[in-house]
C-alpha cells in the first residue's frame, strides 16, 4: 500500500494478518499513531512504513524478531526515548529510523552495528559517536542531531567509509583538513572563517553527476565537476568553489546507483550534455553554496528524466532555505516526455552567507520501474546567480546613470563644435585643390 490517496487513520486490522512477510505502508495520507498491537507480527521479513501524520507513535510496536531483516520507519511521527533495551533483531541488515523525533544515546543502537545501513539522521539522538559504528562495512547516517558529539576517529585513505554527520557536534579536527572544517563550521552557523565575508561570491554553478563543463550564455559560465561518490551516506566538500553536496539512502533491495547518465541526445536545448548526467538518491540530496554575499539571488535547478520511462513515474519534494517550493514534483510531466530538459527558477534572499537546496522522496512514485530503486529525487544541475548578472559578469564599477539636462547641453555643444572644426577642414580642403588647379592652368610647364 504505498504511492495512492488513501486517507484516515492507520489501519489497526491489519495487525491480524500474522502471516504476513513482507507489510509496506507509506507515501499515503495516512494519520498514526502506528498501532501497539503491531508487536504480533513476528513472521515478518520487511518492514516499511512511512509519511505519517497526526498523532504519535512509540516504538515500542517493533517485536523481538529473528525473521526481520529490513525495517524502514521513515517519518513515522515516533517520538520518545529509544528504549534501554532494544528489540532483538539478529538478522538486521536495513534499519531507517529519519525523520522522527526519537531521543536516547547513540550508543542504544549498537545492537545493529552489523547492519549494512543505519539510518537515523534527522532525529534527537545524544551522546558520543561509537568507534564501533566508524567501519567500511556500515552505512551510518546521523546527520542533524545536534547533540551527537565526540571524536571523529582517524581514518586511513585507504578505507572508504560511507558517513554522513553533518549538522552534528562532532569534532573532526583530527579527520578532516583545515580548509574543510573551516566550511563545514560556516555549514553550521559557528566560528565562520572570515575569508567567507570578506571573499563573498555572487554566483555558483555545479553540473550534477557529471564533469566540469562551460558553456557560454553569452559569457562563459562554468559548471563544477560532481562526480565524488558518496556511498549509501556522505558529503563532499569543495573548498575552492565553496560548496557542499549531501546525500543520504539506499534501496534497502538492491544496490543504489548514485550517478545516472545517458548517451541518448536530449533536445530541446541548447546545453544538451548538461542533462545527459544527474545525481540521485533514494531518499535525500543537499547542495549547500557557501560565503554568498548579502543579497538577492535567482536559482536554477536543471532536470531531465534519462531513467523512467512510463509508466514508471518518479516524484519528489524541493526544498530552498527550508521552504518547499514543490511537491510531488514530476520531471516528465513538467518537460513534456520522457529525456526532455525542464527548469526550475525561484528567487531566493540569502542573508546568512549559505544557501541550501534539499531534494527529498516523500515515498510517492513507483519503486521499481526499469529496475529495483529507481525512484527518488535527481537532478541535472544548479546554477545560483545575482539577478542583475545573470551571465555571471561583475557587475560595473560604478552605475551608469541617465544623462542630467547640464549632460546633454554639453554634448550637444561638443557636437556642433565637432561639425564646425569638420566644416572647416573639408573647406580649406576644397580651396588648397581650387588653387592649385588654378596653377596647373596659368602655368602648364611649371
Amino acid at each position: 500500500m504505498f504511492d495512492n490517496y488513501i486517507e484516515g487513520l492507520f489501519p489497526e486490522f491489519i495487525a491480524n494478518f500474522t502471516n504476513l512477510t513482507d507489510l509496506r505502508i507509506y507515501g499515503m495520507k495516512l494519520q498514526g499513531p502506528i498501532p501497539k498491537q503491531f508487536s504480533n507480527l513476528i513472521n515478518l521479513k520487511y518492514l516499511m512504513l512511512g509519511d505519517l501524520d497526526g498523532a504519535n507513535s512509540t516504538i515500542d510496536f517493533i517485536p523481538d524478531s529473528a525473521n526481520l531483516s529490513i525495517l524502514s520507519l521513515r517519518k513515522c511521527g515516533i517520538v520518545g526515548q529509544f528504549p534501554s533495551t532494544p528489540p532483538t533483531l539478529p538478522n538486521l541488515t536495513y534499519l531507517d529510523l529519519r525523520s522522527n523525533n526519537l531521543s536516547g544515546q547513540l550508543q542504544l543502537l549498537l545492537p545493529y552495528k552489523s547492519s549494512r545501513y543505519l539510518y537515523a539522521g534527522d532525529n534527537d539522538f545524544s551522546g558520543r559517536l561509537p568507534a564501533e559504528f566508524v567501519q567500511p562495512s556500515l552505512a551510518l547516517d546521523i546527520s542533524y542531531n545536534p547533540f551527537i558529539n565526540g571524536l571523529l576517529p582517524n581514518n586511513p585513505t585507504d578505507r572508504k567509509l560511507s558517513l554522513n554527520y553533518i549538522g552534528t557536534a562532532i569534532d573532526t579536527s583530527r579527520a578532516i583538513n583545515s580548509e574543510n572544517l573551516t566550511l563545514l563550521n560556516c555549514l553550521h552557523m559557528k566560528e565562520c572563517n572570515r575569508k567567507y565575508y570578506t571573499n563573498a561570491i555572487t554566483s555558483f554553478a555545479v553540473n550534477c553527476g557529471g564533469k566540469q563543463t562551460i558553456y557560454s550564455d553569452p559569457l562563459p559560465i562554468t559548471f563544477d565537476d560532481d562526480t565524488t561518490d558518496l556511498g549509501a551516506a556522505g558529503f563532499h566538500v569543495n573548498t575552492s568553489m565553496q560548496w557542499v553536496v549531501s546525500h543520504v539512502g539506499s534501496d534497502p533491495f538492491r544496490e543504489s546507483p548514485r550517478f545516472v547518465n545517458t548517451s541518448q541526445v536530449i533536445l530541446g536545448t541548447d546545453m544538451p550534455e548538461l542533462y545527459q548526467t544527474a545525481r540521485t538518491s533514494r531518499s535525500a540530496l543537499w547542495y549547500y553554496i557557501v560565503g554568498l554575499s548579502t543579497g538577492k539571488y535567482t536559482v536554477q535547478l536543471f532536470f531531465a528524466e534519462i531513467v523512467i520511462e512510463k509508466p514508471g513515474k518518479r516524484l519528489f519534494n524541493i526544498d530552498i532555505q527550508d521552504r518547499n517550493i514543490k511537491t510531488d514534483f514530476d520531471i516528465t510531466k513538467e518537460a513534456g516526455g520522457f529525456r526532455r530538459p525542464t527548469n526550475i527558477t525561484y528567487e531566493v534572499t540569502v542573508v546568512n552567507s549559505v544557501l541550501k537546496i534539499h531534494l527529498h522522496w516523500n515515498g510517492r512514485g513507483t519503486c521499481c520501474i526499469p529496475y529495483e530503486g529507481a525512484y527518488g529525487p535527481l537532478v541535472s544541475a544548479i546554477r545560483v546567480f545575482r539577478p542583475e548578472s545573470p551571465n555571471n559578469s561583475p557587475p560595473p564599477a560604478r552605475p551608469v546613470s541617465a544623462p542630467s539636462n547640464d549632460d546633454k547641453r554639453r554634448g550637444v555643444v561638443a557636437g556642433i563644435a565637432a561639425l564646425c572644426i569638420a566644416a572647416a577642414v573639408i573647406s580649406s580642403s576644397v580651396v588648397y585643390l581650387w588653387w592649385k588647379w588654378v596653377a596647373l592652368v596659368k602655368h602648364p610647364n611649371a
